[in-house]
């Protein structure tokens, strides 16, 4: 059985949910292994190499979550103007405004993106989401925090969208 990116991607994403602290997977074709950040032993091997893989999701408005600094907030109410578009995590992970923490976001409020634009990233098991901004406009709101954990479908940032 061969696996896709997306079979990998829900297999990382339930063992990050789960309270286990290393997982192997094997089958014929196929050798996972995962270990969280600050189990036991972590420290002993070198950091696995960073995969990056592209995503663009803009989607029409829902109600969604908040984050802070640490950990997933209370649901708080995002109000999305009329016509605005909402870019909403396509996962749960750790979201970045800027590529680096030395290095500028890739985009302001009151900024103008392209599609092609990169907006933020997604870190899910040091796998780095580049989320696109996939429609042409202005930057209405950042809404979530950097270096903040995300939830699935949670708005990140309101783009209006060029007429």
């Amino acid at each position: 059985m061969e696996w896709t990116q997306k079979q990998i991607l829900e297999a990382l994403q339930f063992i990050e949910a789960s309270e286990y602290d290393e997982v192997r997977l094997e089958t014929d074709d196929f050798k996972l292994h995962v270990r969280k950040t600050g189990a036991a032993g972590a420290l002993a091997e070198a950091a696995p190499p960073t995969v990056t893989r592209s995503t663009t999701v803009a989607t029409s408005p829902a109600p969604p979550r908040a984050a802070d600094t640490v950990r997933a907030a209370a649901p708080e109410e995002v109000e999305i103007p009329a016509g605005a578009l909402a870019i909403r995590a396509p996962m749960v992970g750790t979201f970045y405004r800027a590529p680096a923490p030395h290095l500028p976001p890739f985009v302001e409020e009151q900024g103008a993106v392209k599609p092609e634009d990169t907006v933020c990233l997604i870190e899910v098991m040091k796998l780095f989401n580049t989320i696109k901004a996939g429609v042409a406009g202005k930057v209405v709101k950042i809404c979530a925090q950097n270096a903040a954990t995300v939830k699935k479908d949670q708005v990140l940032i309101i783009i209006e969208p060029q007429r």
